[in-house]
């Protein structure tokens, strides 16, 4: 097992892992990035924000691997937005 930190980053903030989760290899650490970085943008999502959402996988020698994505919601037609659907 090896001692990975997941640290999040979302627009202008970091949350920096302290503790750490054992991994037991690197097929495992990735799939576990990706998990995180999809339940960090549904929680974005969840306050209304989008932006670019990043999670760096280190252990304690620096950086390992960093996975992305990037969230873009365009209005397309403002008015749909505003007018109430019809019955």
């Amino acid at each position: 097992m090896t001692l990975l930190f997941f640290d999040i980053h979302t627009g202008s903030s970091v949350t920096i892992d302290d503790q750490g989760v054992d991994v037991p290899n690197a097929n495992v650490a990735r799939r576990m990035a990706l998990e995180t970085l999809g339940q960090t943008i549904m929680d974005e999502a969840a306050r209304g924000t989008a932006d670019v959402t990043k999670v760096e996988l280190r252990d304690q020698y620096g950086p390992l691997l960093r996975v992305s994505a990037s969230v873009v919601v365009e209005e397309l037609c403002v008015t749909a937005m505003t007018t109430p659907i019809p019955k």
